[in-house]
């Protein structure tokens, strides 16, 4: 405790990298310090750590284990912690000059390689995706040597086992992105799993089943005819645990998506087309969410509204999450806004709703429904929502409509009077190189196969660093959305798009009795908004917001995310 005061203390005076140290002390103590890894995230989310104070390996691990911290975060420190010095960082400068296959075969192939069994990397490949280009580099050159060099017999030795188990639940969280070459996918083909004798708990087939699995999800090697009782059968045992985990998920979701209820019909044509995209790749698959407590989700809504304005937190409300996706923020919502909240989330996707219900379960968040629905409907009376929710959020769902705002009249008809409304829209400016890469000779295409997504994905990935450099602020590769399928589809492929400027929502917002009330930003940001326009008081107009963008394209480059209330 005296440690995790003394980060706060440090944080406080803008020594961050001493701060992220010494919560990794305090969680090496105590590994089930909730608040020092719940900082420790937050801290990466403002820096890049390590900086010049060394972490604790034993405190990152411990971080790691959190499920109610941005794991994704502090995976990217670990790896940046692991790359800095020691046998990750010889590895990369010997696959920057050796090449990268040269360097997985002699990490594996004879004895299986210090770096291989360090128990920070393997358990930061099972928690979290990373921005590594040369990482993701190493590690397929590590699958491509596992699957089409390395003897049967090298994974009967523990360690290698142990890692490749890693790595292929590493392939599971990115969701396969990485790209397949023609010979890996022959491979692959003809690796000839025997389902009765792997489910009879032959450990030869288990290891035929490990190999599949760097390629492929569990669900296309073992079918759905593979229950949790048939998975405990498998064997070696280790890979038996992750296997009944992705068996017990699946059909629970499988389970849920049963029983979903549904609020009127998808009959947009565009709706219909974002709902079979979203069926086909739930977005995002996330395993851990940054918790906010009430009281700091209230301090936060001081920024943005009066304390009359949020005298309702103090009594039952509802509020409504629209377009939830897979739940991150629809569970984050529940558990923030308290048990006096009534959440609501909708979706297109029964198959992301499932996902957002195991996962809200898995987390407590006992005060949210869900229901897929088409947020286009809501105003319809026979729906009994009209004017119901005190609070309504939706990020990053309107652009995706055929007409945006007509998706935010039929949400401002569910606003109760004196409601509060978050909402997230692409910036036409921030995405105009990401619009621009549909016109690449090598794009595939809204909608296109895994296969292709792939493809694409690695002509991106060995492109020099700059190609993209209009693109999210900078290269492409920067993007965290870059290194999961699902994310990556999102980010740049996705069957319909309709990206916003400022003076089109203010003309929105003017139209329809609406105060803007600030955007959701980095405090770096808004300091600067204040430097270039001093004699604004907060929140600024729009108009100078369109100026500060203007001048600084990439100020949104992820959302235009702006609360707002009926003036």
């Amino acid at each position: 405790m005296h440690r995790y005061r003394l980060a706060v203390v440090q944080e406080a005076l803008g020594e961050l990298g001493a701060a992220g140290a010494i919560l990794t002390q305090a969680l090496r103590l105590d590994p089930g310090m909730a608040d020092a890894a719940r900082r420790l995230s937050l801290l990466a989310g403002r820096c890049d750590l390590p900086g010049d104070e060394p972490l604790d390996p034993a405190g990152l691990r411990a971080a790691l284990r959190h499920d109610t911290v941005d794991r994704e975060l502090i995976a990217e420190i670990v790896m940046r912690h692991l790359a800095g010095a020691g046998p990750l960082a010889a590895a990369l400068t010997q696959g920057r000059t050796e090449g990268w296959l040269a360097t997985a075969r002699g990490l594996c192939l004879g004895r299986t390689a210090p770096l291989l069994k360090d128990d920070l990397l393997l358990e930061a490949l099972r928690t979290g995706v990373f921005r590594s280009p040369e990482l993701e580099r190493l590690l397929t050159a590590l699958r491509c040597v596992f699957l089409l060099e390395a003897p049967a017999r090298r994974l009967e030795e523990r360690a290698l086992f142990d890692f490749a188990l890693a790595l292929a639940q590493q392939c599971q969280i990115n969701e396969h992105v990485w790209a397949v070459t023609d010979e890996e996918a022959r491979r692959v083909a003809e690796i000839g799993l025997r389902a009765t004798a792997l489910l009879a708990g032959d450990p030869g087939e288990g290891r035929k089943l490990l190999l599949g699995a760097l390629y492929q999800p569990f669900s296309i090697l073992l079918g759905e005819q593979a229950g949790p009782r048939e998975a405990e059968a498998i064997r070696p045992r280790a890979l038996r645990d992750v296997v009944a985990r992705h068996v017990a998920d699946a059909a629970d979701e499988r389970e849920r998506r049963r029983r979903l209820p549904r609020l009127g019909a998808i009959v947009e044509p565009t709706a219909r087309a974002v709902a079979q995209q979203y069926e086909a790749s739930p977005y995002p698959r996330w395993t851990s969410v940054g918790l906010l407590t009430p009281a700091r989700l209230r301090r936060g809504l001081g920024h943005y509204f009066t304390a009359d304005e949020l005298a309702f937190l103090d009594r039952p409300f509802d509020v409504l999450i629209a377009g939830c996706g897979t739940g991150q923020q629809a569970v984050q919502a529940a558990l923030a806004y308290g048990p006096e909240a009534r959440v609501l989330a909708i979706d297109l996707s029964a198959a992301s709703l499932a996902y957002a219900a195991r996962m809200a379960e898995r987390l407590g968040a006992t005060n949210i429904a869900f229901a897929q629905a088409d947020l286009q409907s809501l105003d319809d009376a026979d729906l009994q929502l009209v004017g119901r929710f005190q609070v309504i959020e939706c990020t990053g769902v309107l652009h995706h409509l055929a007409e945006p705002f007509r998706g935010w009249r039929a949400l401002l008809a569910c606003l109760a009077g004196g409601g509060l409304m978050l909402v997230g829209l692409y910036s036409a400016i921030a995405r105009r190189g990401l619009r621009a890469l549909r016109s690449d000779p090598a794009y595939p295409g809204p909608g296109c196969s895994d296969e292709a997504l792939r493809a694409f994905r690695q002509v991106l990935l060995d492109r020099p660093a700059g190609t993209h450099a209009g693109t999210l602020g900078g290269d492409l590769k920067i993007s965290r959305d870059f290194y999961t399928a699902s994310n990556f589809r999102d980010l740049a492929l996705h069957v319909s798009e309709h990206p916003l400027t400022l003076p089109e929502i203010g003309q929105f917002l003017a139209e329809h009795g609406l105060a803007f009330r600030g955007f959701q930003l980095e405090r770096g940001v808004l300091a600067r908004f204040r430097q270039t326009f001093p004699d604004q008081a907060w929140p600024g107009t729009l108009d100078c917001w369109a100026r500060f963008e203007e001048a600084n394209p990439h100020t949104f480059s992820g959302m235009y995310n702006l609360w707002c209330t009926r003036c």
